[in-house]
């Protein structure tokens, strides 16, 4: 099966990630890990560290993530969004006149994560690459939204040129499964219900 292939068949069921994405993103993961403090590497033990092709089976379809932008006061807020995983890297939208959208116009610096009680938690920092919907850039990426959703983003808004599309381009990245039988567990009831 081709990269072409793939995309065609819908985000909700398939994992996008090449040979060579899974191979950075392992790099990150371990160069995020070497570079933590003490008290995280005790929490987040060598056996409770998922690889990338772990995350990559796990983060299909939508997955929601708590956002962390920055005032032009430096205060952090957070705000919930649908986040889907392409290629190695989150994404997600809203428009561009929220106040994440603003912030993150001004200061791209952008922190996620995503935890489901004590078994998941995946942390991402970075910053945010930014696509302008409407004809043209977003063309490209458009797609895969209307995969799980059976629309576009930018029907959402009142015009597509606000919607925006945000890319988070991470510096690093740590994940953590409390225990493995349980992360089996929970990843195969997601591929179970996306597929039903």
């Amino acid at each position: 099966m081709t990269f072409d292939d793939v995309t065609r068949l819908g985000h909700a069921e398939w994992v996008f990630e090449t040979n060579e994405e899974l191979a950075a993103l392992d790099a990150l993961l371990a160069s995020s890990f070497a570079g933590a403090t003490d008290h995280l590497r005790e929490i987040v033990s060598s056996e409770r560290r998922l690889s990338a092709l772990d995350l990559s089976q796990y983060l299909v379809g939508i997955r929601h993530l708590s956002v962390a932008t920055v005032t032009s006061h430096g205060e952090p807020r957070c705000s919930a969004v649908d986040g889907l995983f392409l290629h190695g890297r989150f994404w997600f939208t809203t428009s561009a006149r929220a106040a994440k959208s603003v912030h993150l116009a001004q200061r791209p610096a952008v922190s996620a994560a995503h935890v489901i009680g004590d078994d998941i938690g995946i942390f991402v920092h970075g910053h945010v690459k930014t696509v302008n919907g409407g004809p043209g850039e977003a063309d490209a990426i458009r797609h895969y939204w209307i995969d799980v959703y059976d629309s576009s983003p930018e029907e959402w808004v009142a015009v597509p040129e606000d919607m925006r599309y945000f890319e988070i381009v991470p510096t690093k990245m740590f994940s953590y499964a409390f225990s493995r039988e349980r992360f089996e567990v929970l990843a195969n009831q997601r591929a179970t219900s996306e597929r039903s």
